[in-house]
């Protein structure tokens, strides 16, 4: 029998290395796979992106319409002239269920007893005050005013993130603010008017 020399074993394994590189480079099979896994996370994260910024646009135009449509109410007299004494009530009877003929503008998924809302009267509309932090205030004002008074009407909701592993990722967190221990959209929808001189009205603003 022939016996091979360390030096011819050792050519004959560097040859059989160099087929199974040669033959692992040449494969195609996995190919495909390994490239959706390249570039599958960012495609994934910035088709999520989209699908939440335009969420948050449909449901602030929602919350916008509707808060305009309630503050036509006020400015009209109508609110003055109903049992509505609260915030609460305004939100709950002219934002979330209107009466016929009027209808309710808000999304259907919006949850309302999450809406937050503020109306208060101002002495000239420079002055007034058009802060977005006033959903922090855990009372919410209610002051509708009489004809001729300057009102500014504003609701916050806070729409939760429906894709949470953008925040955590990094990814996107533009828009969104830390509201009872979770990331949220603070939405808000406001309108500033002068009431009408309807009959009734108060004798000072």
């Amino acid at each position: 029998m022939r016996l091979l020399s360390k030096d011819h074993g050792w050519a004959g394994e560097k040859t059989r290395l160099r087929r199974l590189v040669s033959k692992f480079v040449a494969a195609r099979e996995g190919a495909t796979a390994i490239e959706f896994a390249l570039v599958g996370v960012p495609f994934l994260g910035l088709l999520f992106a989209i699908f939440e910024t335009a969420f948050v646009f449909f449901t602030t135009e929602g919350l916008e319409l509707a808060v305009a449509d309630a503050a036509r109410t006020i400015m009209t007299g109508q609110v003055q002239s109903s049992t509505i004494t609260s915030a609460t009530q305004f939100r709950d009877q002219m934002i979330c269920n209107p009466t016929a003929p009027r209808k309710r503008l808000l999304p259907s998924f919006v949850d309302c007893s999450k809406i937050v809302v503020d109306v208060q009267q101002a002495t000239a509309f420079g002055g007034a005050d058009m802060s977005r932090s006033f959903y922090t205030n855990p009372t919410m004002n209610y002051s509708p005013g009489g004809g001729g008074c300057i009102v500014v009407v504003r609701a916050a909701y806070p729409m939760p993130v429906f894709f949470p592993m953008l925040t955590t990722s990094g990814i996107s967190t533009a828009g969104q603010v830390s509201y009872n221990g979770s990331m949220t959209h603070m939405l808000i929808g406001t309108a500033a008017f002068r009431n009408e001189p309807f009959p009734g009205s108060l004798a000072s603003c």
